[in-house]
């Protein structure tokens, strides 16, 4: 089923709303995990479980699961079942996980709604990746013409910042909002729509399959190095497990940098069990969205996002100061220096 520009605000509502009934908040209050204290031997096989989305930005939560990274710091970490990119935010948001890997629109969106989370690190950058049919050249090509991405993602919100940026806006074009990545890949493939916005490894996908254009890949307008999912964790976690927060970190980094130094053997790891796609367009995504965890210069860039999510009435409210807390990355980089010390993608200051 295609959602139509007009049903943002109804979508958004009825995603979060729906979710967040007195019953289930009730529910999810009294099961609230409490302040637990650390053993000699870590965390005593606290588990964690992370919602996430589909994309190569969630590879650090996929290798680190899949290779079991988390064990070496006491606990395990989960990749919890999340049948739709936007159940991500509604998952957090309800409590039912305690951490996500998430785009940071749908983390605006649901924050802006009353969810009780934090941004507190970064996962992938950059690989928001606009292809269309080869016919279609620029962007003004695309008047008239059906869109399709997911709502509320930064796959949405890139194609409205490219559009004004040209002088346009989505009145000049048909946007389709599609449910998950197999199927916005196929919706391309099969003609139905002109153009996708999609994330890697599908968007090089849809682009060699069909000899299409890549219009544009969010470096022009964003610059280099910009967040696509970050982490974000859930308030009570943050207060009470601190430590446990950092260490998550800490997995983050180490998978970053065994992931930029094999992307390969990453791939492998995690090709079919979360990623629906064949090896070749996996391992040539590489270089288009890379893992980074720090991304602390990008605060201001999500903010402006917000507005642009304004102009979209995905959200009536200004964001305020707490939606992003690097804190506890910054703890981990003064506190752990090797493991920030050794990625390639990093902020130096």
């Amino acid at each position: 089923m295609f959602h139509s520009r007009t049903n943002r605000r109804r979508f958004l509502g009825m995603s979060l709303g729906a979710a967040m009934t007195p019953a289930l908040l009730s529910f999810l209050s009294s099961c609230a995990p409490g302040k637990k204290p650390v053993g000699s031997g870590g965390w005593d096989g606290r588990e964690i479980k992370f919602a996430h989305g589909a994309g190569l930005c969630n590879m650090p939560l996929f290798y680190s699961a899949e290779k079991q990274l988390f064990a070496k710091y006491g606990f395990k970490g989960t990749a919890a079942l999340t049948p739709m990119p936007a159940d991500v935010a509604v998952q957090l948001a309800t409590g039912q996980v305690e951490m996500a890997v998430i785009p940071f629109t749908n983390a605006i969106a649901a924050y802006t709604q009353g969810a009780s989370f934090q941004v507190v690190a970064g996962s992938g950058v950059e690989g928001l990746v606009i292809v269309a049919k080869p016919e279609i050249k620029s962007f003004a090509d695309l008047k008239g013409k059906k869109v399709a991405t997911f709502q509320a993602d930064t796959l949405d919100v890139i194609v409205y910042d490219y559009l004004k940026k040209e002088g346009m806006t989505y009145d000049d074009v048909e946007m389709v909002y599609l449910g998950d990545s197999t199927e916005l890949l196929n919706a391309y493939l099969a003609g139905q729509v002109d153009a996708v916005s999609h994330i890697e490894p599908y968007a090089t996908k849809a682009k060699t399959q069909t000899n299409g254009n890549i219009l544009g890949n969010g470096v022009d307008i964003y610059g280099s190095g910009y967040p696509d999912c970050v982490l974000a964790v859930r308030n009570e976690i943050i207060e009470n497990e601190p430590e446990m927060v950092k260490d998550v970190i800490r997995v983050f980094f180490e998978a970053q940098y065994e992931i930029e130094n094999n992307f390969e053997g990453a791939a492998q790891a995690t090709i079919d069990k979360y990623y629906k796609t064949d090896m070749e367009s996996l391992l040539a995504s590489a270089q288009a969205q890379p893992p980074g965890v720090d991304v602390r210069d990008k605060r201001n860039f999500m903010y402006e996002r917000a507005e642009s999510m304004k102009e979209l009435n995905y959200i009536n409210m200004d964001l305020d100061d707490n939606f992003v807390n690097f804190s506890l990355l910054e703890d981990v980089i003064a506190e752990s220096p090797e493991l920030w010390e050794r990625v390639k993608v990093k902020v130096t200051v």
